[in-house]
């Protein structure tokens, strides 16, 4: 080889109006889509992995010509799957419990109010994992912003049957939190 570079030629508008899209989307989903991966029981660790295998998917998506119809709820899909993957392949669920110290209110003025928060947290916490994993998966979905039809795209259910289990998972955390 004589150190010679040889020039590659990409498609670069497409590549480009492709890459800004799936740039925007990663911006404004990355966070909300770790906070459903680490609820689903992966760690934080996988959580990112899944993330990140998801863009890759996304980008190729939209590379491809693929639908930019709901891609919201086509990457929520896309990661709710690979999370499902991943969890069957090492044959666990929620082996590891969420850290609440990370997601203790950051005003904690006394040693007194930070216990009360903590164990309010655990309460929260047994009683999510309590829940049938169609309500937990709900529930989790629209609290990370999705809408009714977009969640029963991610899950393959009905937007009615939606509406009625998250109702019913709000109401069974109301009882066993006694809100």
């Amino acid at each position: 080889m004589s150190g010679d570079s040889v020039p590659i030629v990409l498609p670069i508008p497409r590549f480009a109006t492709d890459a800004c899209e799936a740039t925007t989307l990663y911006r404004e989903l990355r966070k909300p889509l770790l906070r459903y991966l680490v609820c689903l029981g992966l760690s934080s660790d996988e959580a990112q992995d899944v993330v990140q295998d998801s863009f890759l998917s996304l980008h190729r998506h939209l590379s491809a010509g693929g639908s930019k119809q709901n891609i919201r709820s086509w990457l929520f899909r896309v990661a709710h799957n690979g999370a499902r993957n991943r969890q069957n392949r090492y044959d666990r669920r929620f082996s590891a419990p969420i850290d609440p110290e990370m997601d203790l209110a950051a005003d904690q003025a006394t040693p007194e109010r930070a216990v009360l928060e903590k164990e309010k947290f655990l309460r929260l916490e047994n009683a999510m994992r309590e829940l049938p994993e169609t309500e937990r998966e709900c529930l989790l979905l629209r609290a990370g912003g999705l809408r009714y039809r977009e969640i029963g795209e991610v899950l393959g259910i009905a937007t009615s049957t939606v509406g009625d289990t998250v109702e019913r998972a709000i109401r069974i955390l109301a009882e066993k939190c006694n809100v």
